[in-house]
């Protein structure tokens, strides 16, 4: 997979820096899931599921999953 590369704010190296402490989380797994969560959370069902037509078992239940989770996030707007 082609490398991406992007500058993180100031705000977001201190959350990171604190995460750090916390846990003991690989840098490149914390951003694969962060983006993963976020971009799930903005597109639709379907583009989520078009996008993702031959992934693997576990990105699907993780995709269903949050799928899920943010229709109890709309339900909860008023």
């Amino acid at each position: 997979m082609p490398r991406k590369h992007f500058e993180l704010n100031s705000d977001i190296a201190k959350l990171i820096d604190k995460y750090n402490e916390i846990n003991d989380t690989d840098f490149n797994e914390l951003v694969n899931k962060a983006l993963r969560f976020y971009l799930v959370n903005q597109m639709s069902y379907k583009d989520v599921q078009d996008a993702l037509k031959e992934a693997d078992v576990e990105t699907s239940r993780y995709v269903d999953e949050a799928m899920r989770s943010s229709m109890g996030d709309i339900n909860c707007n008023y």
